[in-house]
């Protein structure tokens, strides 16, 4: 299987900045795609699908949102359409920054005989202008080569974004499966992992959220700088720790 096997579509939301941006970025990859226009709710109870309230409580504290309940019956829509189309298909959201390489790994990744439903081409919330640092401080704990990409799952699984991920036929079924009612946000794979679908992480990173155009996006993250400076310490012991404990698979 050649990239040109692989469906590609880009979940949008008609903005022009992120459609002149994410059309510069295929054309400049030589990637065709197709649209498929995001879910926008009013009012969260309007989802087409019954939304499991107490266990969303109890695993967040708190509701989701209607943007929340939104992206996660968007992204639902599309892997039905990756179960029509029978064969595997990468998803985009329409603010992806998309790394050169990503064809060249997706080559490989049509030859490997690796075990996955899905593989997670980025992480959202992430700054891609400090992705070295980044793959330092989030190793893969156990990996298989791909060529020369790492595929493999990361020490720490939370919810990481659905910015830009490869999902098999066989995995949007077993996505759609664990999907009949609303229990998590949609990027929570560990949910989808404790329903038995096999998630995937490549290594480097090659789908970034674009924090360019969206610089809103970073005001939550931000520290004062004397816990930055101490959150960031720990952070470099840890990477050293997993670094120290990554390991190739045999």
């Amino acid at each position: 299987m050649s990239i040109e096997q692989f469906g590609v579509y880009v979940l949008t939301m008609r903005d022009e900045t992120r459609i002149a941006s994410i059309e510069r970025q295929m054309s400049q990859l030589g990637m065709s795609f197709q649209y498929i226009d995001a879910t926008v709710l009013e009012k969260s109870e309007h989802a087409d699908l019954p939304i499991d309230s107490d266990a969303i409580q109890g695993r967040y504290g708190r509701m989701l949102t209607k943007g929340e309940v939104s992206c996660f019956v968007s992204h639902r829509r599309i892997w039905q359409q990756v179960v029509d189309a029978g064969k595997p298909c990468v998803i985009f959201e329409d603010d992806a920054l998309i790394e050169r390489e990503l064809p060249a790994f997706l080559d490989r990744l049509s030859d490997t005989n690796a075990p996955f439903d899905v593989v997670l081409l980025g992480h959202s919330k992430k700054d891609h202008r400090r992705k070295t640092l980044y793959h330092f401080f989030e190793p893969l704990k156990r990996w298989s080569p791909i060529g020369a990409f790492k595929l493999g799952r990361g020490f720490k699984t939370w919810p990481s974004g659905a910015v830009g991920y490869v999902v098999t036929p066989a995995g949007a079924t077993r996505l759609l499966e664990a999907s009949t009612t609303i229990r998590c946000v949609l990027d929570d794979w560990p949910h989808f992992e404790s329903k038995g679908v096999k998630v995937q992480e490549v290594r480097p990173l090659l789908v970034w959220e674009d924090f360019i155009n969206i610089e809103s996006s970073l005001e939550g993250d931000r520290q004062t700088p004397s816990r930055r400076k101490i959150f960031f310490m720990a952070r470099v012991l840890r990477g050293c720790l997993r670094h120290l404990q990554s390991r190739k698979d045999d």
